[in-house]
């Protein structure tokens, strides 16, 4: 008896994690994104923010110097699997620069973005379009104590 309670139990609770696993949502996306290559030549950061609802917007920033490009801020849309599926794991954007169009995919796995991007020349430059694939970890947000105690006004001597 207590063998096929056991096996009952056993099977209800393996049943519900089957039909109730944990899902990402398209807000998991949002934040900042460093790219782990500290060096990278290609995209070093990604902004993801909410556009309201299920919606979101990608600002990308590319290596430039003396300071990153900002390339804007396009929609980012979110894909599941399948049609019922409302884990979004992977997303889309497109930025079309005039010289280049460049189509970026995301996939969100746990703590960490693969970004994927297919950069096709459209000036006639004859540059080769060409394929990257980046990783990005997300940006730790600093809290500051609500009650931080002020600092005096002038410098102590």
């Amino acid at each position: 008896m207590l063998k096929s309670s056991l096996t009952l139990a056993t099977s209800a609770i393996l049943s519900a994690a089957l039909v109730s696993p944990v899902l990402a949502a398209p807000a998991d996306f949002v934040g900042t994104w460093v790219n782990k290559d500290a060096n990278t030549r290609g995209v070093t950061r990604l902004v993801i923010t909410s556009a309201g609802g299920n919606k979101l917007n990608i600002r990308v920033f590319g290596q430039c110097h003396p300071s990153d490009c900002d390339w804007g801020t396009k929609p980012l849309v979110t894909y599941g699997v399948n049609v019922q599926d409302t884990n979004h794991s992977y997303a889309t954007a497109n930025y079309n620069k005039g010289f280049a169009n460049s189509f970026l995919t995301l996939n969100h796995a746990g703590q960490q973005v693969m970004l994927q991007g297919y950069t096709q020349f459209l000036d006639n430059s004859g540059r080769q379009n060409y394929y990257s694939r980046e990783y990005f970890q997300r940006q730790p947000r600093v809290r500051v104590p609500v009650d931080i105690r002020q600092l005096p006004a002038t410098p102590f001597r």
